[in-house]
């Protein structure tokens, strides 16, 4: 997986607040936001590309923090930063964060903290780095003339914008406004005195009072803490803190400033959330195309369908609404299954709905269920389609069949605003997803008025379309060997005659998959091929020698001969198909490019253009 897919496109280093780059194994810089450009005075356009990061730190190049950090150079990140307080991150693994003063960034001199994380690919290797800045000159500056006078501190301190407290033996002995302001107290004479936990998430705060006292004592060195806090109106909040060991009054106390970090935090949390998300995808996608023409119980390797899995593991990591566009029998419920089970809610009920099949006057009452007497014949209680889907998925099938007033209904439940069983008067709710399915334009149904504008755009987010089998034939063989395997565990593709083969591949399939399957069930259960014909609007048997074909196919024939007979067939069908593009016909029946030349020569197939001349 590249970089870009991973991280950069995502957005969160471009808007950061913070300065931040990113670099990739080779030490190029791949991104360089613009926070990054303000403290430096680099614009994007001059540092992409290159491996000039250190300039505007340094006046002789050396590896910045990210750059060892691709090289996982444990002894160069602790040779380099000896002086810079470097230690690991104790809030993203695998990162390190380190500070020092810079006489010349941007043209300014700074004192700067940073930390660079790695980012990994899916089995573990270090593919770049980013690395984020933050200007704590200020902090520094407070700190310094704070040691130097305590008049100092108390004009500096209620004039820099991050908290500052004095903490000594488990006690405030002094706030500024903004430390009380982070933490919701509208005067800091309210903290004062009071226990340096009371901020401290409950469950963290034994903790920090041990980490404190171990400051206070000297008996550790920690320059960077992070802690989950609760303010007064009881919000949560992540704030970090630096703490130095002072004397006040002749003895020891710990001197701290502290910032707000939430939203930082948050985009970190996001990042991760998108780099698991992204993992999980490509497990998913590698566990469940192992046998490489296969997705769940979807048989194909074509590249409309490859098409279609890629949007089948989109849709399973987010809870948008899917529609399912298909012809009858092309595997539009397996499709939704397959969506279900690889979500996060594949422990939930998968519950299909034919809703062509149910008449419009249960539609309610298999919907939201009903309450006993509600009706003739509600002898008891039922729970309804909703309730049974709860924390699963619910897939409507032939949606387009829904009246409108059930529309209005089911949208009012999509949306979480409840639903009520017929002749109950309790509002239930259901935490269901639905998928849905039709073989109709739904445009044409919303234009014409048969299809809630609303309902349409809930339920048309993800939309993926099925394509009929006429249109992947190389996929027959790999449906025929999956039904037989079906069948019999002992049968393979090898086992039928190639003169079925080749029927099977000429016939149009307007039953789609279903068909192919029932087709390939008579032919071993009577060993014959017949065909279903559409005639008018009926359909009846007729046998395939109405197009020329045989009527019937019986077992028996040389199986190679056959064999290679389809295959010269669809080589020549691909061809015809791509222009006679020999690499793109090559692609679509998913062979090397030299075997289809070496099969071309071997069938004595040419293009039009050699046969004429």
């Amino acid at each position: 997986m590249k970089i870009d897919d991973m991280v950069i496109d995502q957005g969160i280093i471009k808007c950061s607040p913070g300065p931040q780059f990113a670099i990739g194994r080779d030490h190029k810089i791949l991104r360089w936001n613009r926070a990054c450009e303000h403290l430096t005075g680099r614009p994007a356009e001059v540092m992409i590309g290159t491996e000039r990061q250190w300039e505007p730190f340094y006046e002789k190049k050396r590896p910045l923090l990210a750059d060892l950090i691709v090289e996982h150079d444990r002894n160069g990140i602790l040779t380099h930063y000896r002086d810079g307080n470097i230690a690991r991150s104790n809030i993203i693994p695998h990162a390190w964060e380190a500070s020092g003063f810079f006489s010349n960034v941007g043209g300014k001199a700074r004192y700067l903290h940073f930390i660079a994380a790695p980012i990994f690919e899916f089995d573990g290797t270090i593919i770049g780095a980013v690395q984020t800045f933050l200007d704590i000159t200020r902090l520094k500056h407070f700190e310094t003339a704070l040691m130097q006078s305590l008049e100092g501190y108390r004009i500096l301190a209620e004039n820099v914008p991050d908290g500052v407290a004095l903490m000594q033996k488990g006690k405030f002995v002094l706030v500024n406004e903004a430390f009380a302001k982070i933490f919701g107290f509208k005067d800091r004479k309210e903290l004062i005195g009071g226990d340096t936990g009371i901020n401290i998430r409950e469950d963290e705060k034994g903790r920090f009072r041990d980490t404190i006292r171990a400051i206070e004592k000297g008996e550790s060195d920690l320059r960077v803490l992070r802690w989950p806090c609760i303010t007064k109106d009881d919000r949560e909040i992540w704030v970090e803190g630096h703490p130095n060991r002072v004397q006040w009054e002749g003895y020891p106390a710990v001197l701290s400033t502290v910032i707000d970090i939430t939203e930082n935090r948050s985009q970190v949390k996001a990042l991760e959330a998108e780099a698991n998300r992204l993992k999980r995808e490509n497990i998913q996608l590698k566990s469940s195309m192992k046998d490489r023409y296969r997705l769940s119980d979807i048989v194909g390797a074509s590249s409309s369908m490859n098409k279609v899995y890629k949007l089948i593991l989109q849709a399973a990591s987010s809870e948008a609404g899917v529609i399912v566009y298909g012809e009858s029998g092309t595997g539009k419920e397996l499709v939704a299954k397959a969506i279900h089970e690889m979500s996060e809610r594949r422990n939930g009920t998968f519950v299909p709905v034919n809703c062509g099949a149910i008449p419009e006057q249960l539609l309610e009452s298999e919907f939201f269920g009903h309450r006993k007497g509600a009706f003739t014949g509600a002898y008891r209680n039922k729970e309804g389609f909703l309730d049974l889907a709860d924390k699963g998925t619910l897939f409507l099938d032939e949606v387009g069949e829904l009246s409108q007033a059930i529309q209005v209904k089911f949208l009012r439940a999509i949306e979480g605003s409840g639903y009520t069983a017929v002749g109950g008067t309790e509002t239930k709710k259901s935490d269901f997803r639905v998928v849905a399915a039709t073989n109709r334009n739904l445009n044409e149904h919303v234009k014409r008025g048969l299809m809630r504008s609303d309902f349409f755009y809930r339920i048309h987010v993800i939309p993926i379309d099925i394509p009929p089998l006429r249109c992947r034939r190389e996929d027959i063989p790999f449906l025929i060997d999956h039904f037989l395997r079906q069948q019999d565990q002992e049968k393979m593709l090898s086992d039928i005659p190639g003169r079925v083969l080749e029927a099977f591949y000429n016939y149009d399939w307007p039953g789609n998959v279903r068909e192919l399957q029932n087709a390939l069930h008579r032919y071993l259960t009577v060993g014959k091929v017949d065909f279903m014909r559409n005639i008018g609007k009926g359909i009846s048997m007729q046998a395939f020698e109405d197009s020329g074909d045989p009527v019937s196919v019986e077992k028996g024939r040389d199986l190679r001969d056959a064999i290679e007979s389809l295959e010269k067939m669809m080589i020549k069908e691909a061809l015809a198909n791509t222009n006679w593009n020999r690499s793109r016909a090559a692609a679509i029946l998913g062979i090397p490019r030299k075997t289809l030349f070496r099969k071309m020569k071997k069938f004595g197939v040419v293009s039009p253009e050699i046969e004429t001349n």
